[in-house]
């Protein structure tokens, strides 16, 4: 599943009061985060994303994801176990003269896909009952 939000963060806001949004999302493992800043941000707008308090985006706690004319990606794996479940967008803008849109992208696979090593293993069974091993 794909999920995708554009969030508009004011010119000016600051750190010490970010911009916080909830991002709904549903039960499975986070495989993937992109965050796409327009041409004009110029490593000004700020971002980070967090589940419950942990920081996931970017990993480096304290720190932030910043960019201009490009989207960053982010892998990642991490389980949510509940349906709905949700992150928390945090961003700011401070020293900008007008308001950015980000875009934010959250690739959420259910867990049997998103695990690599069980569709491994599953491979490998077939294989072996295949052969007759």
């Amino acid at each position: 599943m794909f999920f995708a939000w554009d969030i508009t963060i004011s010119a000016g806001t600051s750190e010490s009061s970010p911009l916080t949004q909830v991002l709904k999302l549903t039960k499975g493992v986070i495989t993937g985060v992109w965050v796409k800043f327009p041409a004009g941000c110029r490593g000004l707008v700020k971002v980070r994303l967090l589940r419950s308090e942990f920081q996931l985006v970017p990993l480096s706690r304290g720190e932030w994801v910043t960019g201009d004319n490009e989207t960053v990606p982010t892998e990642t794996y991490y389980q949510l176990k509940e349906t709905p479940a949700q992150l928390k967008f945090v961003g700011c803008s401070p020293g900008t003269s007008y308001a950015h849109t980000l875009t934010v992208r959250v690739a959420v696979e259910p867990p049997e896909v998103a695990t690599p090593y069980s569709v491994i293993g599953d491979l490998v069974a077939i294989f072996k009952r295949l052969l007759g091993l």
